[in-house]
Order: structure tokens, then C-alpha cells, then sequence
């Protein structure tokens, strides 16, 4: 699949047709495959590490790393001049192309896919004119406080100055952002009716009003109301490159670039290769921007960086494909910038956040990432289940099988209003249906009983009239020890505290309206593999010694400094907020020389 189809990303991925080829192409869906073959994957994927290099060995030898592509100019069939190259056109080529462009520069991108790319639906931005129309404008929010959360979630791996500089900067870009697109339509509310002609392009808030149910500040992992869902964000993204393409910008499709141009520590071009013609073009340059996105797709990086998805059998997200059919996300950027001698930092961080078990089509769980009653195999209940979803993913993963039940009863519709306004978690019940048009990140959180009658035609829900029932049609649970949670659970659920471990009151619902459901949750899919090259709030790239690889900046996937350990879901659409933010950074800095 070459490229997306209109309005698809990432969390709708599987509405897309060949979707489900195309992450298979990655290397398996093992995280939403049966059982069998997740364990067949595991294991697999231990074997082959056994006795090689799984992760960082000490030595500083980058095993995924192989010899850069030795390339004459005898081989060269075209040569191009730019003031700017853009190397990767996904979340952050199109705002470098467009800032750029806006400066003056002449700009030049090249593009693996045959069109632009684009995997997200949401943005995460503070202040700013746009969410200030929502009440969330620069003094809604204490940055400085948003800032330190996030360092900490990445156990202080992660670099201030780059996450200070998106949160003073992000409300901004977004507001320039979305001016490119001239005929997007910015809805009221959350639930707005969109009028029938503004359908195929709109922009909403999450949780505009918020719900009575949900006071974020008192929550102890709070998701904060700063982001906002596009119906189409692909098409914004699109209008952005033309603004540059309106400014003299040119655009080589299905030409990826392979090597950067570097003399004496200064980038001054790179090679590239025509899908088509199988021939080589030199571009130089004054300055190179690396846009190319993360390496989700590599599986010798994936090993390296992040071992503990291989062997844990976690699926992987690659949607879109290059002119071979191959996932464009390998970590092309990181190669060529390795090759020029940058720095590539240690701590990186798979993007795993559940969205609950029996995710269907659409990719919502049954009933979302909601802390209801979780069991594991063991018939035992082993945590707080008022989690965000990676965390979430984290102590699913620890579990005898990774394997684990979420249950609940009849009295759902009652229940969803009183679980977080969050990414991934079901807090808002209709009757009816949301109209066709409503925009894929707006779906996540709403669930109707024929959601719930679906997932129990097609299998992805048990359903059964009494507790002894529901435990006899789980296969492998020890269904005594789980009886006995249940009704621990329940005990802890009327006594209105939850003393075994610490779960919020409002959120304790006792097991005992039929008819009863579970719904099983395995390893969600790895969305992301985040983590880059050392650079700094200017998207300047370093060397192990610390210097500064002049001509050369990043943006996007191949960034470093933006998240480590694990992706912290407080906001959503982060990593596409610091996309775009980032890539008018680099854009701008680029053209300027600076």
C-alpha cells in the first residue's frame, strides 16, 4: 500500500483495505494474533537474538548500522541544487518544506513513498489562538508543570530544552499549521454538528465541554484537555506542502535519499535513488533537513533499541509502504545521519499505549482501556487498573502468557461516565450511532450497545448469563482462584474502598448485573519506535564528542531528546505535536543557516 487512504491513520487503521497486510509486512501482527502464533513469534524472535547482540552491548558497535553505500559520480545521472533539502515528507517534512520556504529558501524534498504520508489524527499543542477559542488558550495550563511531568515519565532521559521549547512554542505552530488549510472548518464542541460541505475536513477539541464526571486536576495520571482531532489530517498536511510547492518548492516522489554529502564535519547534500529509473541523483545544499520518520519497520534496530518488544511478541504498525511494498519507516535517517558521524542517544521509547482488549475494525478495544476488574490466567487480580494505556500495556506484558481478562456486567452505559476523559478509554454512552462523517479520533471514546453487540457476535467478547458461566468459557484461567477474586472484588466494590490496591472509589464497580462479559487483552501493537540522534531544541545534530554537525538538522521520528522508556500519553497526539512544532523549528533554522 503505497500510501494511506483519505482520513486513515493510525488509530483507524484497520478501515483502511490492506491494512492488516501491511502491518503484517512488519514483521507480524503478533499482537493481535491468536495465542499460538504470539507464542510461535516470541519465541521465534528469542531464538534469533540467542547468542547475538540484543540491545547495547557496551562496546558502542551499532550492529544495525552496515556500511554506507559507496556512490560515484559516474553513477550520478542527475544533479540538483537547493538552498534547503527536506529529506522525508510525513508529520514533519511538510512544516520544514513550508518554513523554509516562507524564509526565502529554495527547497527540494525528497520522498520513499509515492506520495506524502501520514499516519496520525490527533495534535497536542499548548496555547495558542486556536485551542485559546475552547478556553485553552497560553494561561490555561502551568507549562513549566507539564514540562517536569513529562521529563519524569522518561525517567529525565529526555532533554528540557527540546520539551520546554514545544510546550512555549506548540499553541503557535499549530495555530500557523492550520492556517495553510483555508477551507478546514473548526467545529464548537467536541460533538458538534459539522455542516454537510465542511464533512471531509473539520477540527475539533477533545472533551470541549468537559465531561461533569472528570476533573483531570485531581487525577493522579492525568490526560490534559490540550489536544485536538482532524477529520482529515492528511489533507492539512497537504495543504502545508503546497504552500511551499506555491513558493518554488520542488517534490521527488518514490526517490529516497540513501547518503548525506559530508566533507570536513558539514553536510552539504545528499544522494538519492529514483525508484523508477534505478539512477542516483546528487542534490547539494546549504542545509539538509532529516524528516524520515522512526525505524519500526527494522527489525535489527527494533532488537537493538528495544529487545524486550521482540521478545515479548509485540506486533508491529507499518502502514505505509515504499515503491517495493516495503515499510518506508526503517530508519533511514538515522543511518545517514550515523554515517556523518551523529550521535545516536540510548534511551528510546517503544509507543505501546492499550486501547483495550478485543480490538475490532475500527481499533477500539470492547470497552476500551477502562479500569474495570482485570484477571489475569491465574484466575488473580494483580493491579490498580486505573491506568493510562501504556502503563496499561506494561503490566499486561508481565503476565503468566501475557494474556489477562477485563470483565464487567449490564450496568456498563451507567458505568463509562465516570472513567477518564483519556486516549483509548470508553467514558461516553449513546444510544445511537455517531454520524458516518464524525472524525476517527472522536470514535475512541463513545461505545453504543450494538459496539458491544458486535464484538460478542464476532468473538472478540465473551458473554454469559452467570460468573460461573463466563469463567467456564475462558480458556486456561484457573476458574476457582478467579471466582474468588470476583468476589473479593465485589466485597471491596460495596465497602466502597478498594484496601488491596488503592483503585479510586468512583471507579469500583461490583461484577453483579447479568449478563456478564470479558474481554481478553494481549500486547497491543507497537505503534512507534521513538528515539534519534542527539540534538537539541534548534534541531542541530551532535557527534558522540559533542560537536555540531553543521548544515544538518532534524525533525520528527529520527529527533532525539523527545521521549525515552516509554511514550507518556498525558496529551494526545504528543508525538505529532512535536512533529510539526519541530519541523517549522528545523525548517526555519535551516533556511536561515542558523
Amino acid at each position: 500500500m503505497a500510501e494511506i487512504s483519505k482520513g486513515i491513520s493510525r488509530r483507524g487503521f484497520l478501515t483502511a483495505s490492506g491494512a492488516v497486510a501491511a502491518g503484517a509486512a512488519a514483521w507480524g501482527l503478533a499482537g493481535c494474533a491468536p495465542k499460538a502464533k504470539r507464542e510461535k513469534a516470541a519465541t521465534e524472535a528469542s531464538a534469533s537474538t540467542a547468542g547475538g547482540t540484543a540491545g547495547f552491548d557496551g562496546t558502542g558497535n551499532l550492529t544495525w548500522l552496515g556500511e554506507a553505500p559507496s556512490i560515484s559520480d559516474s553513477e550520478v545521472s542527475e544533479t540538483l541544487e537547493a538552498d534547503v533539502i527536506v529529506v522525508g515528507l510525513g508529520a514533519s517534512g511538510p512544516a520544514a518544506a513550508r518554513a523554509a520556504a516562507e524564509a526565502g529558501a529554495k527547497v527540494l524534498c525528497f520522498e520513499k513513498a509515492s506520495a506524502l504520508t501520514s499516519v496520525a489524527s490527533d495534535i497536542a499543542a499548548l496555547g495558542g489562538n486556536t485551542l485559546g477559542k475552547w478556553g485553552r488558550g497560553d494561561d490555561f495550563l502551568d507549562k513549566t508543570m507539564i514540562v517536569n511531568r513529562h521529563m519524569a515519565e522518561g525517567s529525565y532521559h529526555t532533554r528540557f530544552g527540546v520539551i520546554e521549547r514545544w510546550a512555549n512554542e506548540s499553541g503557535a505552530t499549530l495555530d500557523w499549521f492550520i492556517e495553510a488549510s483555508k477551507d478546514a472548518y473548526i467545529a464548537d464542541e467536541t460533538w458538534s454538528e459539522i455542516p454537510a460541505d465542511k464533512q471531509a475536513n473539520y477540527i475539533a477539541p477533545f472533551f470541549y465541554p468537559m465531561p461533569e464526571t472528570y476533573d483531570w486536576t485531581r487525577e493522579d495520571l492525568p490526560c490534559y484537555p490540550t489536544s485536538i482531532t482532524f477529520s482529515n489530517l492528511k489533507k492539512v498536511q497537504e495543504d502545508n506542502l503546497q504552500v511551499a510547492l506555491d513558493k518554488g518548492a520542488e517534490v521527488r516522489y518514490s526517490c529516497p535519499a540513501v547518503k548525506l554529502i559530508a566533507e570536513n564535519g558539514k553536510v552539504t547534500g545528499v544522494y538519492a535513488k529514483d525508484a523508477t529509473s534505478g539512477k542516483y541523483v546528487k542534490a547539494t545544499a546549504k542545509s539538509v533537513v532529516l524528516t524520515t520518520g522512526d525505524y519500526l519497520g527494522n527489525e535489527d534496530m527494533m532488537k537493538f533499541y528495544a529487545p524486550e518488544t521482540v521478545e515479548n511478541g509485540v506486533g508491529t504498525l507499518c502502514i505505509t509502504m515504499d515503491s517495493e511494498g516495503k515499510p518506508v519507516n526503517v530508519g533511514d535517517g538515522h543511518k545517514m545521519a550515523a554515517w556523518a558521524g551523529a550521535a545516536i542517544e540510548q534511551w528510546h521509547a517503544p509507543m505501546i499505549h492499550h486501547m483495550g482488549g478485543g480490538a475490532g475494525a475500527d481499533g477500539r478495544g470492547v470497552m476500551g482501556a477502562n479500569g474495570y476488574l482485570w484477571l489475569n490466567l491465574h484466575g488473580k487480580r494483580f493491579m490498580n487498573e486505573d491506568l493510562p494505556g501504556q502503563q496499561l500495556e506494561n503490566q499486561v506484558e508481565l503476565q503468566p502468557g501475557r494474556e489477562c481478562y477485563q470483565l464487567f456486567d449490564s450496568a456498563w452505559p451507567e458505568q463509562l461516565k465516570y472513567f477518564p476523559a483519556a486516549h483509548g478509554v470508553a467514558c461516553i454512552y449513546r444510544e445511537d450511532e455517531l454520524p458516518a462523517y464524525t472524525a476517527n479520533g472522536l470514535k475512541i471514546n463513545v461505545r453504543t450497545p450494538a459496539d458491544l453487540e458486535a464484538a460478542v457476535a464476532d468473538g472478540r467478547c465473551i458473554e454469559a448469563d452467570t460468573i460461573d458461566e463466563l469463567l467456564s468459557k475462558i480458556s486456561g484461567i484457573d476458574a476457582e482462584a478467579a471466582k474468588k477474586s470476583i468476589q473479593r472484588y465485589n466485597e471491596l466494590a460495596a465497602a466502597g474502598k478498594d484496601s488491596d490496591f488503592g483503585k479510586s472509589s468512583q471507579r469500583l464497580f461490583a461484577l453483579d448485573k447479568a449478563p456478564f462479559y470479558a474481554a481478553k487483552c494481549t500486547p497491543a501493537l507497537n505503534l512507534g519506535a521513538l528515539g534519534g540522534v542527539v540534538s537539541d531544541e534548534d534541531c542541530h545534530v551532535f557527534t558522540g564528542e559533542g560537536e555540531k554537525i553543521e548544515g544538518l538538522y532534524v525533525a520528527g521520528g529520527p529527533q532525539g531528546g523527545r521521549f525515552a522508556v516509554e511514550y507518556p500519553i498525558s496529551m494526545k497526539g504528543l508525538s505529532m505535536g512535536m512533529c510539526i512544532t519541530f519541523g517549522r523549528i528545523a525548517g526555519e533554522n535551516a533556511a536561515a543557516h542558523k
